[in-house]
């Protein structure tokens, strides 16, 4: 069952809107960190256009996970390339029970599928596994290096959970809570450098373009034959 959205807008999609005309659906069974991804379809469309609806709740207003979801709200409709998840439309909602509230915030996309359950369905193998591979890797290394080398921005969380794809297969970068601005005036930052932080580490390392993508190589499954293209 479909459930109709309405909400007041707040600063992040910058529309003035007091509904969101879009329908939330069934939510996919992964997501990046705390967001949950749900398929969604527009109401204001005869048709009922596919989006996706990301969205994240927090109760505590003072959270940190909050404030770095409305950061990825902020960074997401203003950074626009190829390779990265078109923004359509975000809201935040406040709703009271009792002595208690809940903020909730919600971010309609183009309609995508997270990777790890687009290669599950799929189900490719060989050469033609290999390929498909490769081309997707080649279009999140050319977001990252947009918002490296054009924005100077850094991702800071670059993995399979941030890739999602569409129905055309091609794949795009998203989940951009702890996108920041690259300090320049960090003298060991030369060249094509990125920053990551390193699950488990609260340390930052900088790493290469290639040696950055190929963090999500490790994490694709049955992945082995490729990472010469990195080399």
């Amino acid at each position: 069952m479909l459930r109709f959205l309405k909400g007041v807008v707040g600063g992040a999609s910058g529309t003035g809107l007091k509904d969101l005309p879009y329908n939330i659906g069934d939510p996919y069974p992964s997501a990046w960190g705390s967001w949950t991804h749900h398929r969604g379809t527009s109401s204001k469309d005869d048709d009922g256009s596919p989006v996706s609806i990301f969205s994240f709740s927090a109760s505590n207003a003072q959270d940190a996970h909050l404030a770095a979801a409305r950061n990825g709200v902020k960074r997401l409709r203003t950074v626009r390339h190829p390779n990265i998840l078109s923004f359509l439309h975000s809201t935040e909602v406040e709703s009271v029970e009792g002595s208690s509230s809940r903020i909730t915030i919600y971010i309609v996309t183009e309609p995508v599928m997270p990777l790890s359950e687009k290669i599950k369905e799929l189900g490719l193998e060989g050469t033609q596994r290999d390929e498909y591979y490769a081309w997707g890797l080649n279009q999140i290394a050319k977001a990252v290096s947009f918002l490296n080398n054009d924005c100077k921005l850094v991702h800071g969380n670059v993995c399979l959970a941030s890739v999602v794809v569409t129905p055309t297969l091609d794949w795009k970068l998203h989940a951009f809570d702890v996108l920041s601005e690259f300090d320049g005036n960090n003298g060991n930052a030369t060249g094509p450098m990125l920053v990551i932080q390193v699950s488990g580490s609260e340390q930052l390392m900088e790493v290469s373009c290639c040696s950055y993508i190929r963090l999500i190589l490790y994490y694709i499954p049955k992945f082995s034959k490729l990472s010469s293209i990195c080399e």
